[in-house]
């Protein structure tokens, strides 16, 4: 069960719901582009989404929808990966299917240094790359560098995280702001997330919710200002 409180310190401006409605139309087109090339050369490394009969889901997926988990870091709007879901109404209880957060981290890895290699040897070979110049610039604004070592972060001098998955994914630390609030008298702390809810391709709305160090979540309503 989610727990959906009102918090009337969590407020958006209008740019900022502007912001996020077009650019996460534009992530969810990068992950769908490298899903499609993940899922036909690599196919035992991803599911096809809740509607997969392999899928390792054992509930009833009826609606496919995509929950993106955004962070308002110091460089702006960052999208950390994406879940998937049962049913895009912010207002309803959501039933992700267990393998997401892998899946998820698999497509951030293979999209980075997709990324990072084009970058790098796109004007010596000539060739067209795989993601045009629009898609190149949404990576490079919206995703995180993310990769199966550590060693690049630390070459950096990024703060990384260690994610939970079955193999070993580092990913750059981007920094969420804090925020405390108060669920039936009881305070409430952690990191400040926000849910875009995707459906077939069009902006469906945001979940704002505070996540503990224990990685459990607290949806919230959005006030926009």
């Amino acid at each position: 069960m989610r727990e959906i409180v009102p918090a009337q310190e969590v407020v958006y401006g209008k740019e900022d719901i502007a912001e996020l409605e077009n650019a996460s139309i534009k992530v969810q087109n990068v992950y769908d582009k490298a899903l499609a090339m993940l899922r036909r050369y690599l196919p035992q490394l991803v599911s096809s989404g809740p509607d997969d009969h392999n899928s390792t889901c054992t509930q009833s997926i009826t609606n496919q929808g995509v929950f993106q988990k955004w962070i308002q870091g110091p460089k702006g709007w960052k999208c950390i990966g994406y879940e998937w879901q049962t049913d895009v109404d912010p207002n309803s209880e959501q039933a992700y299917l267990p393998n997401a957060q892998l899946q998820s981290m698999i497509l951030q890895i293979m999209i980075w240094s997709q990324f990072e290699k084009i970058i790098l040897l796109h004007p010596f070979l000539g060739q067209e790359a795989f993601y045009n110049k629009e898609e190149l610039e949404t990576i490079s604004s919206y995703f995180v560098p993310t990769y199966m070592s550590v060693t690049p972060l630390i070459e950096l001098g990024k703060p990384y995280k260690k994610h939970k998955t079955r193999v070993p994914i580092y990913q750059e630390l981007i920094s969420a702001p804090s925020l405390l609030i108060q669920s039936e008298g009881i305070p409430l702390k952690g990191t400040w997330m926000t849910g875009v809810y995707i459906n077939q391709a069009n902006f469906q709305g945001i979940g704002p919710y505070i996540k503990n160090s224990n990685g459990c979540r607290t949806f919230m309503e959005a006030l926009i200002n």
